[in-house]
C-alpha cells in the first residue's frame, strides 16, 4: 500500500498529541525517515498552531458536566413539545354537561383564543430550541 503525504499530513496531529497507535505511529516515522525534507516541515507542524486545534479528551468532570448540560436541555426541549401539544389540544377540547357537548371555541372564545396563542408560542419555542440543538 502507498502512502500519500496527504495521508500523513491527516495522521501528523494524532502522532504529535500521541493519541495514535502504535503502528500508526510506526508508519509516520518510517514515512518521516523515507522523506528527510518532508520531516523538517512535520517539524514545523509540531511547534505550529496546527496541533493546537486537535481536540483534547475529556476528563470525568467535564464528561459528567456535558451529560448533565445535555440531559437538561432535551429535557427543557421535551417540555416545550408537551406544553404546545397540550395547548394545542385544549385548543378544541370540548366537556359534556348538561346533556350536550360544548366546545370551547364555541362557548368561550376568549379561553380559546388565549389556549391558541399560548400553543403557538411553545410551538414557536419548540422549533426554535429544535434548530439550535439540532446537534444534540
Amino acid at each position: 500500500m502507498n502512502v500519500t503525504r496527504d495521508v500523513i499530513i491527516d495522521l501528523l496531529p494524532l502522532y504529535y498529541s500521541e493519541e495514535c497507535s502504535q503502528a500508526t505511529k510506526l508508519l509516520v516515522e518510517e514515512y518521516l525517515q523515507k522523506n528527510p525534507d518532508f520531516k523538517q516541515q512535520a517539524k514545523q507542524f509540531a511547534h505550529d498552531p496546527f496541533p493546537k486545534s486537535i481536540p483534547q479528551r475529556l476528563n470525568k468532570d467535564d464528561e459528567m458536566k456535558s451529560l448533565i448540560k445535555t440531559r437538561r436541555v432535551l429535557r427543557l426541549r421535551s417540555y416545550l413539545m408537551g406544553f404546545a401539544i397540550f395547548f394545542s389540544c385544549g385548543t378544541f377540547s370540548f366537556m359534556y354537561g348538561q346533556g350536550k357537548f360544548h366546545w370551547l371555541v364555541l362557548s368561550s372564545p376568549k379561553d380559546a383564543i388565549i389556549y391558541g396563542t399560548l400553543s403557538i408560542c411553545f410551538w414557536i419555542a419548540y422549533l426554535i430550541f429544535k434548530l439550535r440543538t439540532r446537534d444534540l
